[in-house]
């Protein structure tokens, strides 16, 4: 329904909106869909909730560990909060914490570096090993003076 639509059935009187449709009730389980992929194939992903404005209705905002993010719409506060808890991911609401940086960072294109792991030092006691035997953890801490 366009804004035209809904200015001509505002003047008939006509104020109550429609049940969604088969339609938008598709879109909604493609939104989801693509919600879910987008968390399946990135790492460190938080979702943050945005108010229903003027023009855009709720939506739910996911961002990765690089900046990178994904925003579909949704029904209501209780549909992102259900979706979240559903695949494990913390929910923030927007309009209360902001957006992170990462986020406009990644629109800048500055990306984070990443580390390979042929980048880093041998973990200690990898070439000799420790006396008493291999050890799963990291060294103990220094000892106090």
């Amino acid at each position: 329904m366009g804004f035209s639509d809904r200015l001509r059935s505002w003047f008939k009187g006509d104020s109550k909106r429609s049940a969604p449709g088969k339609s938008s009730d598709q879109s909604s389980r493609s939104s989801t869909k693509e919600l879910e992929e987008f968390v399946r194939s990135r790492i460190g992903v938080e979702a943050f909730l945005e108010p229903k404005t003027a023009i855009y209705s709720t939506t739910l905002l996911l961002v990765a560990d690089d900046g990178e993010y994904l925003r579909r719409p949704v029904k209501d506060r209780d549909q992102a909060g259900e979706f979240c808890g559903k695949i494990n991911i913390p929910l923030y609401d927007a309009a209360k914490v902001g957006y992170p940086k990462r986020m406009r960072d990644y629109d800048q294109g500055n990306r984070p570096p990443k580390v390979d792991l042929s980048e880093l030092p041998p973990w200690p006691g990898d070439d000799d090993g420790p006396p008493d035997g291999p050890s799963d953890g990291p060294p103990p801490p220094p000892a106090r003076d």
